[in-house]
């Protein structure tokens, strides 16, 4: 699998290239290195008696129960996180892009746009598409800690887009002032080269002309509230899950020295393939204030709800961070964050890891 996306962001990005003198096309890129510090917390185990045969008698022997106390430690890491290479080509009305990830060779997008209208847009190949705004529909250059909220990350689990983006086709468009999206996809984020009428990877069954579809719609309240809601459709054949996500954004067009923004983002996901369904619900708020032109102090919560008929199973992030960028006129070009997160959590024995400190370091060409 790694070879085939390899070889088609390879061959988009040489069909790129061979048309840069018919058409118009750009290249950017993003770096993120980052360095981290963990604390874990190690909780009591008691180790169980056990039998062992003892290789100098022959006997076996009765090892007596022990217990190892609890104990912390610690833990210094450095790496890279993404490093992202991107192709985009116009022509008339049609438009290309591809995005490669070179800190895992892999592939992320390849699409192809065609625009009808300004309004009215069609999308093909593999993308993020409708779905949680706080998941993949947030850029990794404008993230506001040092990953996505776990809203995002968790409901893209739950519906099989692991990496938020999946193969299918997409109607982007805007009618008055709303903004909207029908996402057809196969359902299993995988590379699928089989038209809809045949068997997918996810059922025995005929899937029928029906793929897996979600719809999402957002607008703007006044100049500085962004408001949206997304909804994935079950298909028994494909993933037998369904999903609500929705976000409330706050942030005033003159966001400069002295001003605040805010995020609000909830994800619902239902699983239907047992006889019983099981819920999964989320939810996160984040709030932010520009220190100065050049610095903004953030801090949030969120929360993660694997069962919502199972108790003590919650668990949550607590975020606070600090971001610097040199030129506030190119916010994205570089800039340094320092984000500390606390993970909560009410199962017994757990967080293993309760402090996290990451600095990152982002350089974005565009």
């Amino acid at each position: 699998m790694r070879k085939v996306s390899i070889l088609i962001s390879v061959i988009c990005l040489s069909l790129g290239l061979v048309e840069t003198l018919s058409a118009q096309a750009t290249f950017q890129f993003t770096i993120q290195s980052w360095g981290s510090y963990t604390s874990y917390d190690h909780p009591e185990e008691i180790n169980s008696e056990y039998h062992q045969l003892n290789p100098q008698t022959g006997i076996i022997d009765l090892i007596p129960a022990d217990t190892i106390a609890a104990y912390e430690s610690q833990q210094l890491g450095v790496g890279i996180r993404r490093a992202r290479l991107r192709g985009k080509m116009t022509k008339g009305k049609a438009s290309g892009f591809v995005q490669f990830d070179a800190a895992t060779a892999t592939m992320m997008d390849a699409q192809i746009d065609y625009n009808f209208t300004d309004n009215l847009n069609v999308r093909l190949g593999r993308f993020v598409g409708a779905g949680s705004q706080a998941g993949g529909n947030t850029s990794h250059t404008a993230i506001d800690f040092a990953e996505r909220s776990i809203v995002g990350r968790l409901w893209a689990s739950a519906v099989s887009r692991s990496d938020y983006r999946t193969y299918g086709m997409a109607v982007i468009g805007k009618f008055n002032n709303f903004n909207y999206q029908i996402l057809a996809q196969n359902g299993d984020g995988t590379l699928n080269l089989k038209p809809y009428g045949t068997k997918s990877s996810g059922s025995d069954e005929d899937t029928g002309v029906i793929p897996q579809l979600d719809v999402a719609v957002s607008t703007f309240i006044g100049d500085a509230i962004n408001v949206g809601l997304h909804y994935g459709l079950p298909n028994e054949d494909r993933v037998n899950v369904s999903s609500a996500t929705g976000f409330l954004y706050f942030k005033p067009q003159d966001y400069n020295t002295g001003k605040f923004r805010g995020k609000f983002d909830f994800a619902q996901v239902v699983n239907h393939e047992n006889d019983q369904d099981a819920t999964s619900l989320g939810w996160g708020v984040g709030g932010f204030y520009r220190l100065s032109s050049n610095m903004e102090l953030g801090a949030g919560y969120q929360q993660w709800d694997p069962d919502t008929d199972t108790k003590k199973d919650a668990f949550g992030n607590i975020l606070i961070g600090a971001t610097y960028s040199p030129n506030p006129d190119h916010w994205k070009d570089t800039l340094f964050k320092l984000i500390a997160t606390f993970k909560t959590s009410e199962v017994d024995n757990e967080p293993l890891d309760p402090l996290v400190i990451h600095l990152v370091w982002q350089a974005y060409m565009h």
